[in-house]
């Protein structure tokens, strides 16, 4: 087997693995919708190959397997530099996929360290996929994130919990009414064990220009929790137009384990549902355990999003290691 970089010429021949893994994963997670996602698929992996970091793995002339990424992208969890592929940005084929995934990494992230000083790579996979899953854990990586999705025609609801609770959707201005909650999931997310830093000037432009629809819980008028959907996703799969993503949710502390969180996602089902939406996904960070558990109730996984960071030291260490080695000699 040899690793070569990758080129344009090899686009038809990676989206064929590709296609393959997706057409897998649609075969284990019934949940998935079943699209033909040729069209994606080819537009990733072109984009991909054009951004010059990426590689294939080649066997008796055939393509085993590829991997490659976007970037570099200041900034990318840290202040360092850093890559990302996306789903749909690797595959690997036959009964040795472990190694040809550790093999396909190690030259990756040599690729990206040397020729960009990228100490901070991600990269987003399907699921189900224990071998590969395995080898990217024995190579450094740690899941962080994760994408799910719900069937809703076999969404049912057996009604509210909470009888007192008015649940509507904000409209224009009207949506500012969550920000002290929007404030409460911010400073969640920032704490331990998630540790998720956000920038608040940022963060509050991006919220006046945002298209995402906000559904809240209302108790005596008040705004006690919320959740909201949009069209776009984090995946290929994610922004068909039979699927919704929900891109924020949070309940004031005060009124947890009261159902608050059940109630919405039920009426977001619902609307959804009434105008003819098939699916709802969801994506969450699996460092929170509180989404995590809620989420699993509904949902079923179908990517999780690997991550290593590598010590910035080792970006000049080779001609330190020189030097400094020929001065103790």
């Amino acid at each position: 087997m040899k690793i070569i970089k990758a080129e344009e010429l090899h686009v038809e021949e990676a989206l064929k693995l590709a296609m393959g893994e997706y057409k897998n994963e649609c075969r284990q997670i019934k949940q998935l919708p079943v699209i033909d996602a040729t069209d994606q698929l080819r537009n990733i992996i072109t984009g991909l190959f054009r951004n010059n970091y990426g590689l294939v793995a080649m066997y008796e002339e055939e393509m085993a397997g590829y991997l490659a990424f976007t970037g570099p992208i200041k900034g990318f969890f840290g202040t360092c530099q850093g890559a990302y592929s996306p789903l749909g940005g690797s595959a690997f084929s036959g009964y040795d996929r472990d190694r040809l995934c550790s093999e396909l990494v190690e030259a990756g992230m040599e690729q990206l360290l040397k020729n960009a000083g990228v100490t901070s790579v991600a990269l987003t996979r399907y699921a189900d996929d224990p071998l590969v899953d395995r080898s990217l854990v024995l190579n450094g990586f740690g899941i962080r994130c994760s994408d799910a999705v719900m069937d809703l025609n076999e969404f049912e609801t057996s009604g509210t919990y909470n009888g007192d609770l008015i649940i509507t959707e904000l409209i224009g201005g009207e949506k500012r009414r969550i920000l002290d909650l929007r404030y409460g999931l911010v400073k969640h997310m920032s704490g331990s064990p998630v540790f998720y830093p956000t920038d608040i000037d940022r963060f509050m432009r991006d919220f006046s220009k945002e298209q995402s629809r906000i559904f809240a819980a209302l108790k005596e008028e008040v705004v006690i929790g919320y959740l909201s959907i949009q069209d776009e996703g984090e995946t290929f799969i994610s922004e068909t137009d039979s699927m919704k993503n929900i891109c924020g949710a949070f309940v004031k502390e005060e009124y947890r384990g009261q159902h608050v969180a059940d109630d919405l996602l039920a009426y977001v089902c619902n609307v959804c549902k009434k105008e003819g939406i098939s699916y709802l996904g969801v994506d969450c960070e699996t460092l929170n355990p509180n989404a995590l558990r809620f989420w699993g109730k509904f949902f079923k996984n179908y990517t999780y999003s690997y991550h290593r960071r590598i010590d910035e030291r080792i970006v000049s260490y080779d001609s330190y290691l020189r030097k400094e080695w020929i001065s103790h000699l």
